[in-house]
């Protein structure tokens, strides 16, 4: 049985694709190693992400199938948003193309975690404008059960690439899910390896909200 399913989509600017500087291919390997199934996207402009999305909200499964489903985006970003090649995509934006992919997604029964690894996603606006979206919906869905990204301002791709191969290793040893005190345990490991420091968005059903952890900054 598949330890869940990985979709990386990155988009590398073409001197990081002439260098492979990125972390496609190297989560790829790792994931199949580690019992996943994982397929990887690039895009080079919003429009491709866009279709890229689409594309995947169109998977399905049997109500009996829970096996997660983990949306890996890599890509460079700031405080104002992430880019995508020469174009820029604000939050709000991403946001909308978020909601409009899970609003598909409602047809795969297993849990979905959308992963940021993004420089600057630390002062992401994507939860925020999510829950405002949520709560504006006249069609209930459950937005990402779980928002992963970098806690800090800069990251370098390789310390990036080892910090998720070591989360993706022990995020299948738990199940997040029911027990998110073993889930603060991994980043508080991961935050001692010196490699990178991640923080997490977890959606609480009983206030409609981003509920995040750790803390500080």
């Amino acid at each position: 049985m598949s330890k869940g399913r990985v979709f990386v989509i990155e988009s590398p600017n073409p001197l990081d694709l002439l260098e492979d500087r990125g972390e496609r291919d190297a989560l790829l390997h790792v994931c199949r190693v580690f019992g996943y199934n994982a397929s990887t996207f690039v895009t080079r402009d919003i429009s491709e992400f866009e279709q890229t999305c689409s594309y995947i909200s169109s998977i399905t499964g049997n109500d009996k199938d829970k096996t997660p489903l983990f949306l890996h985006v890599s890509l460079h970003g700031n405080a104002s948003g992430i880019g995508i090649g020469r174009d820029t995509m604000d939050w709000r934006s991403l946001a909308n193309t978020i909601q409009s992919m899970y609003n598909d997604l409602q047809y795969y029964h297993g849990p979905i975690v959308l992963i940021l690894s993004a420089c600057g996603a630390n002062k992401q606006k994507l939860t925020t404008e999510l829950t405002k979206l949520i709560k504006n919906s006249k069609e209930p869905y459950i937005p990402p059960e779980y928002v992963f990204v970098f806690a800090q301002d800069n990251i370098e791709w390789a310390d990036a690439v080892v910090t998720w191969t070591i989360f993706y290793r022990a995020i299948s040893k738990i199940d997040i899910f029911s027990d998110r005190t073993k889930v603060q345990d991994l980043l508080n490991r991961l935050k001692s390896s010196k490699f990178g420091i991640l923080k997490y968005h977890r959606w609480d059903k009983s206030t409609n909200s981003y509920k995040y952890y750790p803390k500080t900054k």
